[in-house]
């Protein structure tokens, strides 16, 4: 019988990442059900380096990954994991104070962050629409991420550190014993002294399978398109309205857009649906002058919350053996190195005090 010290349950961005800073320090095995890493929402994201998203807690798990980004450990990566890109908010005329308020709660974490003119706007964004448009802020440190460079670098810095991989590994069976977890994966028997829940949007479904209570989180489902590019765009930044019902960038080969829907979901291999298609269509088309006739491309991800919208990071406290990495919601990748170490360190039981922040801990 096979033998860890952690087996990993999920081969996305946040059982990598944790494997990764985990490995070299204990034996560990990562299981991905699937045939592939990351097939999921890993996978499916258009991830952006942004430091002023979503809460404080984020912010924090993002800074603290800021070293790794901009400047990788080395033979993590051939290529930069972070490209130019910008990030425009935009509002319409009833939306302006909602916009003065989004950049006054932000300036002070992000200085880059102001204002800008409708002239400036256009420069940046030349589809917007100027009579629709309101007001605007634009902050240049916005990055886009590799995402592919990112998970490549930690699968491939887990299995250099000894650490092991297995794919279209699927759990039947965890087992609580006194030592640990007894683990069967098709007819195969494991044992591990933590199981680590990665398993993104079957978090509760995994803890169900141990016979660990289920914790308030819930799948949504997110939908994206690409559409054909105006011929004058070549560039430039994320645009994402204040109100939060759309974004848009350049994406080979095309503009892929995205209505930030969240939408409840079973777990499940997501798809977009006609009608959010045509929906995020339709708000596109409102905010800018490009006149849709075609999609080029379409998918659905699952992007997992808690109710406060913060991660779930820990050991349950009723069941001690049983580590819980879920709820990473829309910021798992642009959080990874801050969230994966933090984890480590948890598992480990060496906290670091500079991550001693406010995480969901069960």
């Amino acid at each position: 019988m096979n033998q860890y010290d952690v087996v990993i349950i999920g081969g996305g961005a946040a059982g990598l990442s944790v494997a990764y800073f985990l490995s070299g320090h204990c034996s560990l095995l990562v299981l991905e059900r699937e045939r592939e890493l990351a097939y999921h929402s890993s996978g499916r994201t258009a991830a952006m380096y942004i430091e002023g998203y979503e809460n404080s807690v984020v912010q924090t798990l993002t800074v603290a990954g800021r070293d790794f980004f901009f400047d990788p450990p080395e033979g993590f990566s051939d290529h930069p994991l972070l490209g130019d890109s910008g990030g425009l908010t935009i509002a319409a005329h009833h939306e302006v104070r909602a916009l003065d308020k989004y950049v006054s709660g932000w300036s002070r974490d992000c200085p880059e962050l102001s204002l800008v003119s409708e002239e400036e706007t256009l420069e940046l964004a030349p589809i917007i629409r100027p009579e629709w448009l309101g007001g605007a802020a634009y902050d240049p440190s916005w990055k886009s991420i590799d995402v592919h460079g990112l998970l490549m670098g930690f699968e491939k810095g887990v299995l250099k550190n000894g650490g092991e991989i297995k794919k279209s590994a699927e759990i039947t069976g965890l087992k609580s014993l006194a030592s640990g977890w007894k683990v069967s994966v098709g007819d195969e028997v494991l044992e591990a002294s933590t199981i680590v829940n990665a398993s993104g949007a079957w978090a509760n479904s995994v803890a169900s399978l141990a016979g660990v209570r289920a914790r308030p989180l819930t799948p949504m489902r997110r939908t994206a398109v690409i559409v054909p590019a105006p011929v004058t765009i070549g560039s430039g930044p994320m645009v994402h309205t204040i109100s939060g019902n759309l974004y848009f960038r350049p994406e080979s080969p095309g503009m892929m857009v995205c209505p930030q829907d969240e939408t409840p979901s079973e777990p499940m291999d997501a798809f977009a649906l006609e009608l959010d298609v045509a929906q995020t269509i339709e708000e596109y088309q409102v905010v800018t002058n490009q006149e849709v006739s075609r999609v080029l491309r379409s998918w659905a991800g699952l992007r997992t919350f808690a109710e406060d919208r913060k991660p779930v990071v820990g050991y349950d406290s009723e069941s001690p053996n049983f580590f819980w990495l879920a709820g990473q919601g829309g910021f798992g990748i642009q959080t990874s190195p801050g969230l994966g170490r933090l984890a480590s360190q948890l598992i480990l039981n060496r906290e670091d005090p500079d991550l001693a922040i406010n995480v969901n801990r069960y």
